[in-house]
């Protein structure tokens, strides 16, 4: 009976280190590597980074203002939201954005639509990022200005005065925004984009695309 078990251990071990092999030295490493998402969820470690909103003028990452982003600001303030397929504090959040910004969309689906929050016009983009084109998830990192790698991540753009110029002007948060709740977050998303809907009012006739 022990060498039937012996055996038997000694046949899996060869199985497992064949299949490693073969992950290793074919395509089939390289792609399950590509799909890999290292953006993590806030909720899946109890993290939840309280925030300030503080708006600033450089990105992240030092590099501009995404092309995407820029079209859009001439008509108002836009707000982005990140999130990946597998993200139970995004999934908490869906339905507080469906609510606050009157849409509907597959998560997995890349959308945008301009919605007019009383006399501001204010652009919202879903990107999730483990289906998003190169571009919109390279936005990740140049908003990401805390460092914080993680998603649900919400960042709005606005106009604000830089030293002698008009110039792109945002504010990033993640999770719950620094509150308990999903439905308290909603509360600050909406101060988010009435506080970026005054700012852009205040700079707009100064600001050259």
């Amino acid at each position: 009976m022990q060498k039937r078990i012996v055996a038997q251990i000694i046949i899996i071990a060869i199985l497992m280190g064949s299949l490693g092999d073969m992950l290793v030295t074919t395509d089939v490493y390289d792609d399950v590597l590509e799909r890999i998402v290292t953006v993590i969820c806030l909720s899946c470690v109890k993290l939840e980074p309280r925030t300030r909103l503080d708006f600033t003028f450089d990105t992240a990452t030092g590099e501009p203002h995404p092309q995407f982003v820029l079209e859009n600001l001439s008509k108002g303030p836009v707000f982005l939201h990140y999130r990946t397929d597998v993200c139970p504090a995004c999934d908490d959040m869906e339905p507080i954005l469906h609510d606050v910004f009157n849409v509907s969309y597959d998560i997995r689906e890349g959308f945008h639509k301009t919605i007019l929050f009383g006399d501001t016009s204010v652009t919202f983009i879903h990107i999730n990022l483990d289906h998003t084109r190169e571009k919109k998830r390279e936005s990740f990192q140049i908003y990401d200005k805390d460092n914080i790698n993680g998603v649900p991540m919400f960042t709005i753009v606005t106009l604000g005065y830089h030293p002698a110029f008009v110039k792109p002007y945002y504010a990033t948060g993640y999770g719950f925004l620094g509150q308990e709740n999903p439905e308290d977050a909603g509360l600050v998303i909406q101060d988010m984009i009435d506080d970026a809907s005054t700012t852009y009012h205040q700079n707009r006739d100064g600001y050259t695309p």
